[in-house]
């Protein structure tokens, strides 16, 4: 699944676009969003075949009906033309865009991917009451769909893994770690515990090690818990693979819990798929209340 939005009238604003691409760093650098442009006079596909439209016009007089506005200059809308439809207005001056655009663009991206996840896009998307109500036997939820089927199941040893296969080279690992901490939470410890996790518990993984060269790390606030965030590449000269992976570490003061998605899809994009583990974790709760989609 890409993230392709639909820029419509063009006006010639290609390279002014490079001031809201984002990017994700993990075995390569991968941009979030792709762009593909339509003059209104060129445009032959239909508008309700498109998931996120992006306006850029001089004027709001030239938005279509149904938007209104969420911050200087930027116009917002949903199912204009469709269900499940996300349409953006800016208003372009001098040149420039507004600047929260980046961010719009990518709310409208996440939700996509939960609706992907969790919605009409999946055939398995359903969640599973049972999931849930086993997870919050253990003192927490995540709200795990039926796509993934659960792999590893050793809450004795505080572990928990689902895999779904994603293509014919693809595999998504889900993994929960929650364990009484021993240390300080810092930058190197989560990398530390990360890597810990997926040496002792991960297939034929006793050699893997994050390259601390390509990981992004920032702190986190969830939950009400202080956590680190962590996304990346993990190798194993072992195998001699590699691939992509990004955590999140909570210190809830009881427990230490490491969220992790890890990627392994050869020559291929692995972003969506980060964002598919990233939308999953924020329904990570601590306590045994299950999490509404």
């Amino acid at each position: 699944m890409s993230f392709t939005i639909l820029i419509w009238p063009s006006s010639s604003m290609g390279g002014g676009l490079d001031s809201i691409q984002r990017t994700v760093t993990t075995v390569e650098t991968e941009t979030i969003f792709s762009w593909a442009f339509a003059e209104s006079d060129e445009f032959t596909g239909t508008l309700t075949e498109r998931r996120v439209i992006l306006f850029l016009v001089q004027t709001p007089g030239s938005l279509p009906d149904g938007l209104e506005s969420v911050s200087p200059g930027l116009y917002f809308g949903e199912d204009i033309w469709a269900r499940n439809q996300q349409v953006i207005g800016a208003v372009v001056e001098n040149g420039e865009l507004p600047e929260p655009l980046a961010d719009l663009l990518e709310e409208a991206y996440n939700t996509q991917v939960h609706r992907y996840v969790y919605g009409s896009f999946v055939n398995t998307q359903m969640s599973s009451p049972e999931r849930l109500d086993s997870l919050g036997a253990l003192g927490f939820t995540i709200d795990v769909p039926k796509a993934y089927a659960t792999h590893i199941w050793r809450p004795d040893d505080g572990f928990i893994q689902y895999q779904r296969v994603a293509g014919e080279e693809c595999l998504l690992m889900l993994s929960i770690r929650f364990f009484p901490p021993s240390a300080e939470l810092t930058d190197s410890s989560a990398i530390a515990v990360r890597e810990a996790m997926a040496r002792r518990f991960f297939f034929d993984a006793s050699a893997d090690s994050v390259d601390r060269s390509r990981v992004t790390v920032s702190g986190i606030t969830f939950g009400g818990m202080p956590g680190i965030s962590l996304t990346g590449m993990w190798r194993n000269p072992e195998y001699l693979n590699a691939g992509a992976f990004t955590a999140r570490v909570l210190d809830s003061g009881e427990r230490w819990y490491i969220m992790d998605m890890e990627v392994y899809n050869p020559g291929r994009e692995k972003e969506p798929y980060l964002r598919e583990g990233w939308v999953m974790m924020d329904t990570f709760r601590e306590g045994s209340g299950n999490v509404g989609n």
